[in-house]
């Protein structure tokens, strides 16, 4: 007799649906993109890139990516809010070149609102640069932009990134140190609220300890020391300096001409030895010969 087969009961099936996901209104509310959810509520959280290029119809900010967060849903639709800038790796190659220096950072900071935001500059030199002269430029630039975020909200801190008017106020910052080829922002990131700042802190100091610095030849370092520590061997004394340095040096050289000379009169005269004679052998007495008669 056949078994009854039973049946369990399964999940029931979610329908899902397409939920628009929307730019904040300093992009003009523009749709980047869509999203598979159950409910719009589900939209929340989640993180969407986008190319400047497309935001602005501006092909020379292609290289550069801006990142979305949802915050809320309104009207079936996910509202969103700027939370990330970075320049793109193909972009970065096409920056740097052969003969410069490449000097980058890593660093946390304040906005007028108190929120973190961790920001990277990168500066390119128009030719090689010192150790030394890279940790200036590192000082001035990290200044320059705690001041001017310090000062903005980070939608603001965006959008002036976007018209290059906070890398041209870091550009002219170095360029009394050094002359600047390239001032860029990598990355400029807002950091969660309900993250550990002490954390983060640590990250920022295990970013700072490995600041890639691109540093001169060996040789060009050698040249720098050496011209930083010892005079100018070119520059001229005045006459009366040397005549005052050659002096001593002729009395000295006269004193010891004279302590020579007592030396040799004090030291007796050597006597030649003589020559010793060779010793002969004593005569023999010649045999006396029998004559008979």
């Amino acid at each position: 007799m056949a078994k009854k087969v039973v049946k369990k009961a399964g999940k029931a099936k979610i329908k899902k649906k397409w939920v628009p996901i929307l730019a904040p209104k300093s992009f003009n509310n523009q749709t980047l993109g869509e999203t598979h959810v159950a409910s719009p509520e589900a939209a929340i959280g989640k993180t969407i890139n986008a190319n400047l290029m497309h935001l602005t119809g501006d092909m020379r900010k292609q290289g550069i990516e801006i990142r979305f967060d949802v915050v809320k849903v309104q009207d079936g639709k996910a509202l969103t809010a700027v939370t990330g800038y970075e320049l793109l790796p193909a972009n970065l190659k096409r920056i740097v070149r052969r003969g410069r220096t490449k000097i980058a950072d890593s660093f946390i900071t304040r906005t007028a609102t108190k929120r973190r935001v961790r920001i990277k500059p990168l500066i390119i030199t128009t030719s090689h640069t010192s150790a030394r002269t890279c940790t200036a430029i590192r000082h001035a630039v990290r200044a320059k932009l705690k001041e001017l975020a310090g000062g903005m909200s980070f939608e603001k801190l965006v959008q002036e990134l976007i018209g290059f008017k906070i890398q041209r106020a870091i550009k002219d910052a170095a360029t009394p140190i050094h002359p600047i080829k390239t001032a860029e922002i990598r990355v400029c990131t807002l950091l969660p609220e309900g993250s550990s700042e002490k954390r983060e802190i640590i990250a920022d100091y295990r970013d700072e300890d490995f600041v890639e610095v691109k540093r001169a030849p060996a040789k060009a370092e050698a040249q720098v020391a050496t011209q930083d520590e010892k005079p100018d061997e070119k520059s001229e004394d005045s006459p009366a300096e040397t005549a005052a340095e050659e002096q001593p040096a002729a009395e000295s050289a006269k004193t010891k001409k004279v302590g020579k000379e007592k030396k040799a009169e004090e030291k007796p005269a050597e006597t030649p030895a003589k020559k010793e004679e060779p010793s002969q052998p004593p005569e023999e007495a010649p045999e006396e010969t029998n004559t008979s008669a």
